[in-house]
């Protein structure tokens, strides 16, 4: 299947996905050493689920895999991120697409 077609049928069928379903997906990725790391233009904060805060999102998040190897290059040990534009710019402008 092409991207753009998979791109079309994930938009529908994401917004269904529960949070295990999440989990699952992050976990299968971290198997193979990806990580997810969201990149935000929106300066606004949220409040994170979790505990604090994270940017909010934005109709143009970006969303890249990358290795761990990737992330300690920008000196961030293994996750999955949420960055804004300012956070992303001090951990280095390859962690852009």
């Amino acid at each position: 299947m092409q991207s753009v077609q998979m791109g079309s049928i994930l938009q529908k069928r994401s917004m269904g996905l529960t949070e295990q379903q999440w989990v699952a997906l992050l976990e299968e990725l971290e198997k193979k050493d990806l990580y997810l790391v969201i990149q935000s233009d929106n300066p606004c904060m949220t409040k994170s689920p979790i505990g604090g805060f994270m940017p909010a999102a934005s109709k143009n998040d970006r969303f890249i895999l990358q290795t761990s190897e990737d992330l300690k290059q920008h000196g961030l040990p293994e996750g999955h991120y949420i960055l804004n534009k300012k956070e992303i710019m001090e951990k280095g402008p390859s962690l852009q697409v």
